[in-house]
């Protein structure tokens, strides 16, 4: 996959601007950049759900193809197989009224992948028991695995993480990233992991671009940006995580 001038307006305000980046089957890139960088609405643009009255250019190549990033029901065509998100809110991403084994079966029905909620579960590190939970529940942990489950489950090429660890605890935090680089390497799915926690997600992603007021300021291999920050918010972000 390659997004090639991304870009997003709205009512004259431009909030993503020639945003550039690529990847292949099984690599790791991190967004980063602080809090409304726009890193979650890369996401949303690349999903064709970037607010209706936004303006969106660029192009997506994939495979052999050219998608235009205003093309939204083309890009609506990628979810699921192609394109599929890990939102940063799982636990009001699921159906309330729905368990858990309803709704992996209804995605796996949808995107023709193999229906054992059991084994997707389990994937995630899951017990069986949670087949017949109600989203009300589980814990913000559980229900992140259980919405990563379900983004597993349509067999994806590529899978996008928008902040997934946001709303846990450390350790919750820690296990999830080594979970997601886990069943992303042996799955051959690509990862684009949004966050603004360098310290985090340079366990796991050789390769980053860095976001603010919507533009790239640095790009490149994590390491170098570690080592020699080229602008002043990747230098702040290297400060902070040198600090935790």
């Amino acid at each position: 996959m390659r997004v090639d001038g991304l870009g997003c307006t709205i009512d004259g305000r431009t909030l993503l601007e020639a945003v550039s980046f690529s990847l292949s089957g099984g690599e790791a890139l991190a967004v980063l950049g602080p809090s409304g960088a726009g890193k979650s609405l890369v996401l949303r643009c690349l999903l064709g759900l970037a607010p209706a009255q936004a303006t969106v250019t660029g192009t997506l190549f994939w495979d052999e193809r050219r998608v235009p990033l205003a093309d939204r029901p083309a890009l609506a065509r990628l979810r699921g197989r192609g394109l599929a998100l890990v939102p940063q809110a799982a636990a009001a991403s699921l159906d309330p009224m729905r368990t858990v084994g309803q709704q992996l079966r209804e995605v796996c029905v949808l995107h023709g992948t193999d229906s054992r909620p059991r084994e997707r579960l389990a994937e995630v590190g899951l017990s069986h028991e949670f087949v017949d939970r109600h989203p009300h529940a589980l814990s913000g942990g559980q229900a992140q695995r259980v919405a990563l489950a379900l983004a597993l489950a349509c067999r994806p090429a590529v899978l996008l993480a928008d902040e997934p660890m946001a709303s846990l605890d450390c350790v919750s935090q820690a296990e999830l990233v080594d979970l997601l680089v886990k069943r992303c390497a042996a799955e051959q799915v690509a990862l684009v992991l949004v966050s603004h926690d360098l310290a985090r997600v340079a366990r796991c992603c050789p390769r980053a671009i860095v976001l603010d007021r919507g533009r790239m300021v640095a790009h490149g291999p994590l390491a170098e940006l570690l080592a020699a920050p080229p602008d002043p918010t990747t230098a702040v972000m290297v400060a902070v995580a040198r600090r935790g």
